[in-house]
């Protein structure tokens, strides 16, 4: 089992990496493999480049543990490498493709990657390859070809048709990128929104100054419910939306109706709306075979909006419905962790970068999940779990420990 508090159980077929960034500084995972080593573990033998690594701490692939997954009976949420990197530029390919295999061949589990080098991770799964296979089809056919028997990348006690079965994304790997700062969100994220994902997700920890994820993260109401106007007449629409779109969203939610803009705006939370303003295909209307057109969101009541068009001369609006698929689809991001630094040479954090990240993630309908406060701040706060992870010690606004609730249908 693992004391991650965001997850259940760990899992390592490689272990070993480099430190690339800033956030690599404190690594509990170096320092944890030179200590293994020296107990002889078998897997920390194998040391990393000094300048970037160290003891222990090479990239090895463990082929052994490969097959850990398929004798676990009980549902559980995996960290996939805690002690690694899965998408480092040395693991191979066709390893890659075997730690699929069986994450697609066990949908019990639900499997939680985490990389600090999620362009790899995008061209792997979702970019085409050198053969002309696009969208990771070539990446896939690898997986089907892993729970072959004769193949060589086999790996026992895979059953063939993993491929066919699974759908792709994987519906049970969540895949996120790790962001301390606003320079690596502003490379990280964009890089993460190109790989497939049933969820994808950011580990804002070691979080080492405020960061700003409203670029990624468009609030779903005009501005927070509790700011929101009391009366039609205090509130201002956007010059984009259309006059017959305002009116029968002002006769819904009307003053006769006893109901306001913040119970307008409160309906778009409750519903799970796309955000306010958003781009984005949807249905035009509604019955069994609806076309698909293109414009900007509006939420009109319930499930019920309104997308307005720029591209159709005769028409400026269209009625559509969203479900769950399409609310996903329309954030980018479905979770976000923060954290302060722990242990020796911790950095500062400043509880105010979480409640912003908090906040932003808020906004927009997303998970946030704080998982620590760091050593730096538990010492100046006397606060009574060392590593600053009680939330009892912790501002109000803070104790939030939310998970995703939905996966995305596609990708």
């Amino acid at each position: 089992m693992s004391k991650i508090e965001w997850t259940e159980q760990t899992w390592n077929p490689t272990t070993g990496c480099d430190r690339i960034s800033p956030g690599c500084d404190n690594c509990y995972a170096l320092t944890m493999a030179k200590r293994l080593k020296g107990m002889g573990s078998a897997k920390y033998q194998n040391d990393g480049d000094p300048r970037t690594s160290g003891p222990g701490f090479g990239i090895t692939t463990h082929a052994d543990t490969l097959t850990e997954p398929l004798r676990w009976k009980k549902p559980r949420k995996v960290f996939v490498n805690s002690m690694s990197d899965l998408f480092h530029a040395r693991v191979p390919r066709d390893f890659l493709t075997q730690v699929f295999a069986v994450m697609a061949a066990t949908p019990q589990h639900t499997y939680q990657i985490l990389t600090k080098r999620p362009d790899r991770a995008a061209r792997i799964l979702g970019g085409g390859c050198k053969c002309g296979h696009p969208n990771g089809e070539h990446f896939r056919a690898s997986m089907e070809w892993a729970a072959t028997s004769h193949s060589p990348t086999y790996v026992p006690g895979l059953e063939h048709g993993i491929y066919h079965r699974s759908g792709w994304p994987l519906p049970n790997v969540w895949i996120g990128t790790s962001v301390e700062n606003q320079k690596y969100a502003d490379l990280r994220i964009p890089a993460l929104l190109k790989t497939p994902a049933a969820v994808r997700f950011l580990s804002c920890e070691p979080l080492l100054g405020p960061v700003d994820l409203s670029p990624w993260l468009p609030p779903i109401s005009p501005m927070p419910v509790n700011d929101a106007p009391r009366t039609w007449d205090e509130w201002t629409w956007p010059s984009w939306v259309p006059a017959e779109v305002r009116n029968a969203i002002e006769d819904f939610w009307g003053a006769d109706q006893g109901r306001s803009p913040r119970d307008w705006m409160r309906n778009m939370h409750e519903q799970g709306a796309p955000a306010f303003g958003a781009t984005l295909r949807m249905n035009d209307g509604f019955g069994p075979k609806p076309s698909k057109v293109t414009g900007r969101f509006v939420h009109a009541w319930n499930n019920i909006g309104r997308l307005v068009l720029d591209d159709d001369p005769n028409r400026t609006f269209a009625y559509t419905s969203f479900g769950s698929t399409t609310r996903r689809n329309s954030q980018p991001l479905d979770w976000v962790i923060v954290g302060g630094e722990s242990g020796p040479g911790a950095r500062a954090f400043a509880p105010a970068w979480a409640a912003d990240v908090a906040r932003t993630a808020s906004d927009a309908g997303v998970a946030t999940f704080v998982k620590q406060l760091g050593t730096v701040w538990a010492r100046d706060n006397k606060a009574s779990d060392t590593k600053g992870g009680n939330p009892d010690d912790w501002p109000a606004a803070l104790r939030i420990r939310e998970y995703p609730q939905n996966q995305r249908a596609a990708a």
